[in-house]
């Protein structure tokens, strides 16, 4: 079972040297990397013209619909400073793949800080012109966008890596899954130059915020942390490991809803509609509309279909007293806890989505996607002929 702690991440900076093929700097340029810094010693980032993308999401219904209202599009005050990338780890064809891009960086825009996480700087250890996240210090007003490479598992990292605020991702198709990836490597350098020079459209992900509650009200602790965690794709109540079915009860605003058995429920976003929920029978939701999305996993009965809820509902799941197996909680893949009888999980939007930079406006890629990766009512072809 894998377990997942909500950390913030800070870095510390160590560039002693510059590899030949980079363009020089001035001298002061060079004496600032002299000795290691903390996250607080970078600056900060850089505006963003006419988006506030720290602005909260979901204080009403109305303002949870208006955020779905028109494109929005990611305008630069100035040129950015801070690039976060998140790679694939153990895997060469992202290895190569960022050893390219932290070249071409620092060919054509020299004075950017490239910020890693530490597991890649320790694949690189030649490399010194990088800047090395550590824990417990929150990047959000630090890092001006990030750039992933590798599949779907690595967006979904790297929205965990931000358990709040989060600076938008530009992701690279190198993994196995695309659904959540516009962009492929081969075009990268004219897409880099697009997001930092230029006018790119944006898509705004929902995401949900999960919390495991005792029934006294107070919040579930793993080693004096705080079980609260944040989701792009779904939160999923499952039997994990045991044989038997579970049986859950589900409520929303406080209103039961209703009791399953089954093996587990699912609630996800928009975006996570074509992740597990669609395996389990779920409705596929284009990522601009705001849902939450209910499904069950295999239920007894087969009335029990999937249910699509305003985004401004809390959902309560909670074992019954009559379930003859314990559940576990899973958040965007990870299991995180074993949830007992005297406890339940509440799930809400929010207040913290996750914008990617898109291809096009509106979501339209998203069309594309169903269609070439996911084969969407496509008929069957007799290759037998």
């Amino acid at each position: 079972m894998l377990s997942w702690s909500r950390t913030f991440v800070g870095i510390h900076c160590k560039k002693v040297g510059r590899p030949p093929h980079v363009a020089r700097t001035s001298a002061a340029s060079k004496s600032r990397w002299s000795s290691t810094r903390s996250a607080s010693e970078l600056p900060g980032k850089v505006p963003v013209q006419g988006l506030d993308l720290q602005e909260n999401f979901s204080k009403s219904l109305h303002a949870a619909q208006s955020t779905a209202k028109g494109p929005k599009t990611l305008n630069w005050s100035r040129q950015p400073r801070n690039i976060l990338i998140v790679r694939k780890p153990k895997d060469d064809r992202t290895r190569s793949a960022f050893l390219e891009v932290t070249s071409w960086l620092r060919k054509q825009y020299p004075d950017v800080n490239i910020v890693v996480e530490q597991s890649v700087a320790d694949e690189v250890p030649h490399m010194m012109d990088l800047c090395v996240m550590r824990p417990k210090e929150d990047l959000s007003g630090v890092i001006d966008f990030v750039i992933t490479l590798g599949g779907d598992g690595t967006v979904l990292h790297t929205s965990q890596l931000f358990p709040k605020r989060a600076p938008p991702i530009i992701p690279f198709s190198l993994g196995t899954l695309g659904f959540l990836l516009p962009f492929g490597f081969v075009n990268f350098a004219e897409a880099l130059k697009q997001v930092i020079e230029g006018s790119v459209p944006l898509l705004q992900r929902m995401r949900l915020d999960c919390v495991i509650r005792r029934d006294d009200g107070t919040i579930a602790q793993i080693e004096g942390r705080e079980l609260e965690f944040q989701a792009l794709n779904d939160i999923v109540l499952h039997r994990g490991r045991y044989p038997h079915m579970i049986t859950t009860e589900c409520s929303v605003d406080g209103e039961f809803l209703t009791g399953a058995i089954a093996d587990g429920l699912i609630v996800s976003t928009p975006t996570g509609s074509t992740a597990y929920s669609l395996s389990a029978g779920g409705s596929l939701v284009h990522p601009s509309v705001q849902s939450i999305l209910l499904t069950p996993i295999c239920p007894r009965s087969l009335s029990f279909r999937p249910a699509l809820l305003p985004p401004d509902v809390r959902v309560n799941l909670r074992l019954s007293k009559n379930s003859r197996a314990t559940a576990e909680v899973s958040v965007d893949g990870r299991d995180v806890y074993l949830l007992g009888i005297a406890e339940h999980v509440e799930i809400k939007m929010s207040d913290y989505p996750l914008y990617t930079i898109a291809r096009t406006v509106n979501g339209r890629d998203w069309v594309r996607d169903i269609n070439h990766t996911l084969k969407w009512n496509q008929g069957f072809v007799n290759t037998h002929r």
